[in-house]
C-alpha cells in the first residue's frame, strides 16, 4: 500500500498561479510547482464557500467554489468523494484537504476531506502557512543563488548539501525554470491578434503607491510594526481603506509575513 503524501498549508493564489506538472510514470503523483519553488502534492486551504454546491442527477460528481482572501478555487468530488460536496453550503467556513489538478490551464482541488471550521482555525491556518512560506524562503533564496550560479551540477549539489539545501529543491528550482521557459515560449508564439484580444492587466496608482509605503515604513523600522501603528502612521497620506487594502495585497503576494497576529515584517 503506497503511504499517502503529507498536505502542505497554501495560498489558493500560489495554486492558481503554479506550475502543474503530470508525471511520466503510471504510479508516480502529479504535483505543483508554486512560484517560490514549493513542491506540493496535496492541499490543505482554508476558505469561505462562495458558490452554493453543484450535484449531477446521478451524484457521481459534485462541485463547490471557494475563496481564501488570495484568490478563488473550484473544490471537485468525484464518485464516493461527492459526500463531501453535501457536507457543506455558501457562506460555510471550511478546512480542504485535496490533490490539485488541472483541466484546460484551470487549477482545482480534488477533494479528499472536508471540515467546517471557527474563524480561530482560519487565523491559525494564515499563521502556520506564512510561517512555512518564510521558513522556505530561507532556503530558497540560497538554493535559488547556488543553481544561478553552478546550475544542477555535481558541485552544486555539494554547495547546497554544506549550507543544508536539499538536493531536491535544487531539482525543483530546475523544472520551475524550465516550466517558465516553457510558458514564455508559448505566449511568445501566440498570433498577434490573439495577443491583441487579451486583456491588459490594470494596476491601481493609488494602491501601489500605499503598498510601497508600508514596505518602506517596514523596512525603515527594521521590526515587526502593528497594524495600529502602520496605519496611523500613514494614514495622514494615505486612505485608511487603501492602507488596509495595500497590506492585503503585500501579505497575499509574500512580500510581508505576520510573526504574530496583527504585526507585520517584511520578507
Amino acid at each position: 500500500m503506497r503511504k499517502r503524501l503529507p498536505a502542505s498549508r497554501v495560498h489558493i493564489k500560489d495554486i492558481v498561479e503554479g506550475y502543474y506538472v503530470r508525471s511520466e510514470g503510471d504510479f508516480e503523483p502529479n504535483y505543483l510547482i508554486t512560484r517560490d519553488a514549493r513542491k506540493i502534492h496535496r492541499a490543505k486551504v482554508v476558505a469561505t464557500v462562495v458558490r452554493e454546491p453543484i450535484m449531477s442527477e446521478d451524484e457521481t460528481y459534485g462541485r463547490f467554489q471557494i475563496d481564501d482572501g488570495t484568490g478563488t478555487i473550484w473544490v471537485f468530488g468525484f464518485r464516493e468523494n461527492t459526500r463531501f460536496v453535501n457536507l457543506v453550503k455558501k457562506g460555510d467556513l471550511v478546512q480542504i484537504i485535496g490533490k490539485i489538478s488541472e483541466w484546460r490551464d484551470d487549477k482545482h482541488i480534488l477533494v479528499e476531506g472536508v471540515a467546517k471550521v471557527e474563524p480561530n482555525v482560519w487565523i491559525l491556518h494564515r499563521f502556520e502557512t506564512l510561517t512555512e512560506k518564510v521558513e522556505h524562503a530561507k532556503k530558497a533564496r540560497v538554493a535559488f543563488d547556488i543553481y544561478d550560479r553552478y546550475g544542477i551540477t555535481a558541485k552544486a549539489k555539494v554547495i547546497a548539501k554544506n549550507k543544508g539545501v536539499s538536493e531536491d529543491l535544487l531539482t525543483t528550482i530546475d523544472e520551475l525554470y524550465t516550466m517558465m521557459l516553457e510558458r514564455r515560449s508559448a505566449e511568445e508564439a501566440l498570433p498577434e491578434e490573439e495577443l491583441l484580444e487579451e486583456e491588459p492587466k490594470t494596476e491601481n496608482p493609488e494602491l501601489e503607491k500605499a503598498k510601497k509605503a508600508v514596505l518602506d515604513l517596514l523596512r525603515e523600522k527594521g521590526k515587526a510594526l502593528s497594524h495600529k501603528f502602520i496605519v496611523k502612521k500613514l494614514s495622514k497620506e494615505l486612505d485608511e481603506e487603501l492602507i488596509e487594502e495595500a497590506i492585503t495585497e503585500l501579505l497575499a503576494e509574500g512580500e510581508i509575513y505576520e510573526p504574530e497576529i496583527g504585526y507585520y515584517e517584511p520578507l
